[in-house]
C-alpha cells in the first residue's frame, strides 16, 4: 500500500463518506504516526554526532518535523542541549538554537534553549552556554591536543556572529569561571579579550570576586591562567594580584594560604618575569608590606621604576605611611636632596607635607624632612598664594565694557 495515496484518499473522502468509525481510526492512526515521526526525528537530532549530516539537511528535517526540537533523550535533554556534549555535534548548536527560537523551545527569552538549564545528576545545573564554555578536552587518543577546545571556540564564534551569544552573557552567566581551565584555555582567553572588564568586576554566586573564586575552588593552573589574562588587560593593577574580597583579604594572601608561598611565587614568576617594567614593588608596599622582602629579592630592579602616576618608589613608600623617622631613621638619612625636594605628582605635595598628612601625621618626621631643606616651606607658601590668586582670577566676574 502506498501510504501517501492512502492519506490522500482519506482526505478526499471527508465530507462524502458518512462513516465516523472510519475517520476516528484514521485520526488515531495519524496521531500515533505523528508521535512516531517526532520520536524518530528527535532521536535523529540527538545522533547528529554519529550521522554528521550537512547543515542544510538538519534544517530540512526540522522544517518538516519542528516538534523534533522538543524531543528529550534518556537524560532529559533537548537536542540543543545534547548537541553541546559531543565534539562532532557542537557545530549544529547554532542551527538548533536559531530554529529553536522560531518554535519557542524552552519558552520566552530562552534563546531556543541556550539559556535552559541542563539536568545534572550531581545537582550542578548549567545552561547550554555554560556547558559550551566549560566542557573539557576529549580523552580520545585520535584527537590532537586542544582539538575540542578549538571546535567549541568555533561554535562560540558562530553564536556570537548570530547574536546568540552576547557580551552581557559573559558576566550574567559567569562564563569566565566556567571556562577558566587549561582544557578550555582558548575559550577563556577569547571571552576575556571580549570583556576584559569582567575579569575585574565579575563575581561568583556569593559575590566573591572571580580571582578569589578561582583560587578558592580551582587549582594553581587555573589561577595562573586567570592571572596571566588579568595582567594582559589590567597591568596597572598588577593583574588584580592585590584585589580585595569583601573581608579585605587580597588575592595574593588567599593564594599563599591555598598553594603555599613557594608555589604561589612560582606562578607569579611565570606571569611576571624578573626584568619586568611593571612597578610591582609600588603595589606591594601599599597592599602587602609584610611581603616586601619576598617580592624585593625577586624583583629588585623595579625599585627604580615609576608607577603609572609618575611616582617614584620613595614617593610611594612615603604615601603608604609606614615609614617614620623613629621606625626607620636610616631610610630618611639616605634620602637625596632631589628626593626631598621633589613634589609628589599625585598630591602635589613635598615629602614633608606627605609625612604630615599620612598615617595620622608624624611631627618628628615632618620636622626632620624640613630640616634637610628649610626653603621648601617658603616655596610651599608661595605656591599656595599663587594658586589662590589664580583661582580668584578664574571666579572673578569680568567687567562689562562701556559703550562708546
Amino acid at each position: 500500500m502506498d501510504l501517501k495515496a492512502a492519506v490522500d484518499t482519506a482526505i478526499k473522502l471527508q465530507g462524502t463518506l458518512k462513516d465516523e468509525a472510519f475517520f476516528s481510526e484514521i485520526k488515531e492512526f495519524a496521531a500515533i504516526t505523528n508521535t512516531r515521526f517526532t520520536d524518530a526525528a528527535g532521536q535523529a537530532l540527538h545522533r547528529l554526532y554519529k550521522t554528521k549530516p550537512s547543515e542544510d539537511t538538519v534544517k530540512q528535517l526540522i522544517k518538516g518535523i519542528p516538534s523534533s526540537l522538543f524531543y528529550r533523550n534518556h537524560n532529559g535533554q533537548l537536542p540543543v542541549q545534547s548537541s553541546v556534549r559531543r565534539t562532532h555535534s557542537v557545530k549544529y548548536l547554532p542551527i538548533l538554537a536559531k530554529e529553536g527560537i522560531k518554535h519557542n523551545v524552552g519558552g520566552n527569552g530562552m534563546r531556543g534553549g541556550l539559556l535552559l538549564l541542563r539536568p545534572n545528576k550531581a545537582g550542578q545545573n548549567r545552561n547550554t552556554l555554560q556547558v559550551l564554555a566549560n566542557i573539557k578536552n576529549s580523552t580520545n587518543p585520535n584527537f590532537r591536543p586542544n582539538f575540542r577546545d578549538t571546535v567549541y571556540l568555533d561554535a562560540m564564534k558562530v553564536l556570537r556572529n548570530d547574536d546568540l551569544l552576547v557580551k552581557k552573557d559573559i558576566d550574567d552567566h559567569r562564563l569566565l569561571l566556567s571556562s577558566c581551565f587549561s582544557t578550555s584555555k582558548k575559550r577563556f582567553e577569547y571571552l576575556a579579550d571580549w570583556d576584559p572588564d569582567c575579569l575585574m568586576t565579575g563575581t561568583n554566586s556569593q559575590d566573591l570576586p572571580n580571582m578569589h573564586h578561582i583560587i578558592k575552588i580551582v587549582n594553581l593552573a587555573s589561577f595562573t591562567l586567570y592571572f596571566r589574562s588579568t595582567l594582559k588587560h589590567h597591568a596597572q593593577h598588577i593583574g588584580l594580584l592585590f584585589q580585595n574580597d569583601n573581608d579585605g583579604n587580597t588575592a595574593f594572601e588567599r593564594a599563599i594560604q591555598k598553594y603555599d608561598k613557594e608555589k604561589t611565587f612560582k606562578a607569579i614568576r611565570e606571569c611576571i618575569p624578573s626584568n619586568t617594567t611593571l612597578p610591582i614593588l609600588h603595589h606591594v608596599i601599599r597592599y602587602a608590606p609584610e611581603s616586601f622582602n619576598d617580592f624585593s629579592i625577586r624583583y629588585p630592579s623595579t625599585i627604580h621604576l615609576r608607577d603609572n602616576n609618575g611616582r617614584s618608589f620613595t614617593q610611594a613608600l612615603l604615601t603608604a605611611g609606614t615609614k617614620t623617622i623613629e621606625n626607620d631613621g636610616f631610610f630618611f638619612l639616605r634620602l637625596t636632596d632631589d628626593e626631598i625636594a621633589e613634589i609628589d605628582p599625585v598630591t602635589k605635595q613635598y615629602p614633608f607635607l606627605t609625612a604630615a598628612t599620612v598615617s595620622k601625621g608624624d611631627l618628628s618626621t615632618t620636622l626632620f624632612l624640613l630640616s634637610k631643606n628649610p626653603s621648601l616651606l617658603e616655596r610651599y607658601r608661595e605656591q599656595v598664594t599663587q594658586d589662590r590668586l589664580q583661582e580668584q582670577g578664574k571666579t572673578r566676574t569680568p567687567k562689562r565694557k562701556r559703550d562708546d
